[in-house]
């Protein structure tokens, strides 16, 4: 495997996005911002969290189950001697993930939460893998509530907005590795119940492409054409991609064309040839 492209721009103060490869391995993680105060001293625990993580996936072998399960129990290790867990469901420190191995002939990926991952076959063809669908229509709710909220008081701010919102995101929060809920990486390995693993024949693969959402708006929100990002990434355009995709947040700064809970998030990307 090679990596043809990778990048990473934070879209506040800690970049809460995380990526790596090691041997046989690649991965991305895209920590879930937190919604209360954070535990670790100098960062936030969703940036702590994302980071721990893939350092300590960098040390591990075996399948992606094993690898993040290892991973898991270190970054427990460390948090509780800290403090115990929260109490409440919302302040648990969590991450979507997306890890790839190849083992021979096969690719296991393993998806939890919303980062993503698209399958690029020889002759082109797109295959995007499922994962994070509960969770997106969580977000896609949330937002419906704030186009509301703006219908019946205005054009309010996002800071404003946020505040009103709050209750909700930690109720949707709060569903995490449940059932009914939504899975994600979390300080507990039994989240790994929920995780989505494909086992892909590698002589279908050209190229996978993993993203967290704040970059794959650019494509999933503000419309670009996701064939235009592919060869832009291939082209080693990463940088002007990034700048493209700020520049059409910083026209709109409120979130007011394209509503979302922040002025810019996270954006990261890995393109792996096979």
């Amino acid at each position: 495997m090679r990596i043809v492209s990778q990048g990473s721009n934070r879209g506040g103060v800690y970049n809460e996005d995380a990526l790596g490869a090691a041997g046989d391995a690649v991965w991305l993680l895209d920590g879930a911002t937190s919604l209360g105060p954070s535990r670790m001293a100098g960062t936030s625990d969703a940036a702590w969290f994302a980071h721990f993580v893939s350092d300590r996936l960098a040390d591990t072998t075996g399948s992606v189950h094993e690898r993040l399960s290892a991973a898991i129990e270190a970054a427990r290790t460390v948090y509780e001697a800290a403090g115990p867990l929260p109490d409440a469901p919302w302040a648990m420190p969590s991450a979507g993930a997306a890890v790839m191995r190849r083992e021979g002939d096969t690719l296991e990926i393993g998806v939890l939460g919303d980062v993503k991952v698209w399958l690029i076959a020889p002759d082109g063809a797109v295959t995007a893998l499922p994962g994070g669908e509960v969770l997106e229509a969580l977000d896609a709710a949330a937002l419906e509530r704030l186009v509301a909220m703006r219908a019946e008081q205005g054009p309010i701010g996002l800071k404003a907005a946020r505040s009103q919102l709050d209750p909700l995101l930690r109720d949707n929060r709060s569903k995490m590795n449940r059932p009914g809920g939504y899975w994600v990486l979390s300080l507990d390995t039994a989240c790994l119940a929920g995780m989505q693993v494909a086992r892909v024949p590698v002589a279908g693969v050209h190229s996978v492409l993993m993203a967290t959402d704040g970059f794959y708006d650019l494509w999933g929100a503000y419309g670009v054409p996701f064939a235009e990002v592919r060869e832009g990434l291939k082209a080693g355009q990463g940088d002007a991609l990034i700048e493209r995709l700020r520049n059409i947040e910083r026209a709109d700064p409120e979130g007011l064309r394209y509503p979302r809970f922040k002025p810019h998030d996270d954006a990261s990307w890995v393109l792996t040839e096979i």
